[in-house]
């Protein structure tokens, strides 16, 4: 293994908008330079072929292709196909697409069995009688790798990969989950998930790219254009898919599917960013939201699906609903009668394209009766079906084979750069949130023995999470802690493992485990009579394998019993022994006395079957961390919805701050500068309109230790019309500091940063005149910006 002087890291350029980040130590990478132009894209017009296509073809057809199904409704339990049944829905139905994982009952399968099994659909599909053979177009959640297919990289979760605050890492993951994904003959993958976290109660926090909209819009640029780059030409990529438009992440009582009650400005300021910089780098797919906002179901919406997306954010690609959500207008909405009008309302006032059904063909009859009634018009059908074959042109589906996988995909599936990708990413995003009296990294000259306890220190499925194997992760009961390792085919480094791996020739590490994940006494009473035989202890805590609706909790505190048995552990050795705390997490627990008993803490978020590894790495101080929060960490139960870009004037009182991350090294900014100019008394002017002007500081490495450091520029406007927020990302670069080294960063600013929607409540079209700061670190640079319309 490489020390941490040893380590090579790369050094990463990423630009979006306005914002621009330079260091003097720093080379354009390929992708940080690349124009929007070298990326395909849809477009708002549809090819002429395709709309001869939609004029030749019946009702029927046009119908089929709006329609998503299922694919337990063709597969057998026994993981058979049902050759009949795809037959019965090809030809009666005409369906156009399939969605979800092919594994049952514990079968896994390959790249291999997974492309057999689709193109029998295929073959079954092209050969039923129709205007047009049109292939289906298959769609999986293949959110972090292509993770429901059997020996492939699974990577660290989307908040990991914000931790890292690396979109180089978020670019390289999505890259290689597309070819892997492509290999299995999928064609589109439900991804990147580009909510906002507001509440962090909610149990998809660990899918997305954390609760700033800067960074996420960043990640997710970086992810889509990983997933797809030339996806009209190159067949190693995949459609992505934003999802899920709009508000998703705020859900008013924390639990997920609940309604979202919401602002117009909250919505335009902080969750409209990240799904318009999607739209302007090509996203091809989207998906709309289980929610309702204040009331209006998204679903049904006009106002979010039609006037926001495709008039103001102009998105012309293909909008998918999400599970069973035009039935859900009828049965959860509550405001639809029935599902035939449940139908109406979704497809004639919105412009969905794709209903995922999925488990029946209810969808396809009321469409044909609305038609027939006159209720819905052809016009809007064609518009739908339109885009969906643009999409089935784009990712080569309508060329000859063009739905048949490449075996040579197959034959790289899992090599060794796709796991060092892999762990690369659980690298850079572990933050260490505490490090008393520099308790890690550990020390061969102070520990000879070492004691692993803890529910999530012996397997993989802990380090992955939900959507992992399965939809509620790699486990034969998550909620009863019963995970199941041998799902992953030995892909995998657990974090006894990598401590294992990592430990200095003659330390031993042994694993009890102590107690479960529900925090149920599990040969407790062993682990504390053995304790006196350790030097130090690595405690692995954390949350049960969940996703969606079986994640919901009430209560953000970590399981009682976990607390309280780590408090019996810390009690029992004193203070003359270091207790490291790991948490392996979906969302930040509260943590109660774990973090007072602690001497040090590493946040692992949901780092993938590889990140043992790289825990192992940073607990021996064979890497650096250098991973920041990319939330705020809540100190109290109740402040689930405590994030940092609150209003100003809110009570703050978190356990953590958003960006907060420790390293080994040590870091001083100094000399922030605005062109050139030191914070003088003569005022520095931002016109709004005007030109931009270029912010720099310097950053040192004042220790013996190299390291990599996330330069973070914030803005702050003290008074405005509209109470401001503390402080908004506006900006960020990650770079290595040698050791003793000095680097001077950049960024560009202009009065466009400062834009939000004001009194009128017009979308970001208010810029205040007045005081203005820059912050980086503790540095900052004050302004006067100046705005002659207003």
């Amino acid at each position: 293994m490489l020390s941490i002087r040893q380590s090579v890291y790369l050094v990463l350029l990423f630009s979006l908008g306005s914002c621009t980040a330079l260091a003097t130590n720093t080379e354009h990478h390929k992708y940080g330079t690349l124009n929007n132009d070298e990326y395909d894209r849809p477009g708002l017009t549809i090819d002429d072929d395709i709309m001869n296509m939609v004029g030749k073809m019946s009702v029927e057809e046009k119908i089929g292709q709006m329609t998503q199904i299922n694919q337990d409704l063709v597969l057998g339990t026994d993981g058979v196909l049902n050759r009949t049944a795809v037959e019965y829905y090809a030809k009666n139905y005409y369906v156009g697409s399939y969605l979800n994982q092919l594994a049952v009952d514990g079968k896994n399968y390959d790249a291999a069995d997974y492309a057999k099994i689709i193109e029998e659909i295929q073959e079954i599909t092209l050969s039923v009688n129709s205007t047009f053979k049109i292939p289906i177009i298959y769609g999986l959640d293949h959110i972090h790798g292509a993770h429901y297919v059997a020996n492939t990289t699974i990577f660290p979760h989307g908040i990991n990969l914000a931790a890292s605050f690396n979109p180089q890492l978020a670019y390289e993951s999505a890259s290689i989950t597309a070819r892997d994904t492509r290999a299995a003959g999928v064609q589109w993958s439900f991804a990147p998930v580009l909510d906002i976290p507001v509440n962090k109660q909610w149990p998809r926090v660990f899918e997305n790219f954390g609760e700033d909209p800067h960074l996420s819009s960043v990640m997710g640029v970086a992810s889509i254009r990983g997933y797809q780059g030339k996806y009209k030409t190159d067949r190693t990529k995949v459609a992505a898919c934003m999802k899920h438009f709009i508000a998703y992440g705020a859900p008013y009582s924390g639990q997920d599917r609940d309604s979202t009650v919401v602002s117009e400005r909250t919505i335009y300021d902080y969750f409209v960013p990240g799904f318009q910089a999607a739209i302007d780098a090509g996203v091809a797919t989207a998906m709309e939201s289980y929610i309702d906002i204040n009331g209006e179901p998204v679903v049904s919406s006009k106002k979010y699906l039609r006037h926001l997306l495709r008039d103001q954010m102009k998105f012309g690609g293909m909008l998918v609903t999400d599970w069973q959500e035009i039935e859900n207008l009828h049965i959860k909405h509550m405001v639809a009668a029935t599902h035939k009008e449940a139908v109406r309302m979704a497809i004639a006032d919105t412009s969905i394209d794709m209903s995922m059904v999925p488990y029946d063909v209810i969808f396809f009859d009321s469409m044909m009766e609305l038609i027939k009634e006159e209720r819905l018009s052809m016009e809007r059908v064609d518009e739908s079906v339109a885009r969906l074959l643009q999409l089935k042109k784009d990712v080569g589906l309508l060329e000859p084979n063009g739905w048949k996988a490449d075996p040579k995909l197959q034959a790289m599936v899992q090599n060794d750069n796709d796991v060092k990708v892999a762990i690369d990413a659980a690298r850079e995003s572990l933050t260490l949130l505490k490090n008393e009296n520099t308790a890690l990294p550990l020390m061969k000259e102070t520990v000879q023995r070492v004691l692993v306890v803890g529910p999530t220190g012996n397997n993989l499925g802990h380090l992955s999470g939900g959507w992992t194997i399965q939809w509620q992760g790699p486990a034969e009961d998550a909620w009863h802690g019963k995970v199941s390792d041998e799902q992953f085919y030995d892909n995998g480094i657990s974090i006894l493992e990598g401590i294992q791996n990592n430990a200095p020739e003659g330390v031993e590490i042994e694993y009890i485990q102590g107690f479960t994940i529900d925090g149920d006494d599990y040969n407790m009473d062993l682990l504390l009579e053995k304790a006196k035989d350790f030097d130090a202890f690595v405690v692995c805590v954390g949350e049960h394998v969940y996703s969606e609706l079986p994640g919901n909790i009430h209560d953000l505190t970590l399981p009682q019993g976990q607390i309280d048995n780590v408090d019996r552990l810390s009690r029992l050795i004193g203070n003359n022994k270091p207790l490291i705390t790991v948490l392996l997490e979906g969302r930040p627990r509260v943590l109660n006395s774990i973090h007072d008993n602690s001497n040090a803490i590493l946040q692992a978020y949901l780092p993938g079957p590889w990140g043992g590894q790289a825990i192992g790495e940073v607990i021996f101080g064979v890497t650096n961390p250098s991973g920041k929060l990319p939330y705020t960490y809540p100190k109290y139960a109740g402040d689930t919805t405590l994030n940092y870009w609150r209003s100003a004037n809110d009570i703050w009182d978190p356990l953590y701050e958003f960006g907060h991350g420790l390293s080994y090294s040590s870091f001083e900014y100094s000399n922030i500068t605005v062109d050139g100019l030191f914070d003088t008394d003569d005022t520095q002017y931002l016109f709004a309109g005007g030109m931009e002007r270029e912010v720099s500081v310097n950053i040192t490495n004042t220790s013996p230790v190299d390291g990599k450091e996330t330069i973070m520029m914030f803005i702050q406007q003290p008074f405005r019309i509209i109470t401001p927020p503390a402080k908004l990302l506006k900006a960020f670069q990650k770079v290595l500091i040698p050791a003793g080294q000095t680097v001077n960063v950049r960024f560009t600013i202009d009065a466009n940063l400062f834009r939000y929607t004001g009194i009128d409540g017009v979308p970001q079209d208010t810029i205040d005149s007045g005081l203005a700061k820059i912050l980086i670190a503790d540095q900052e640079f004050e302004l006067e910006i100046v705005n002659n319309d207003k």
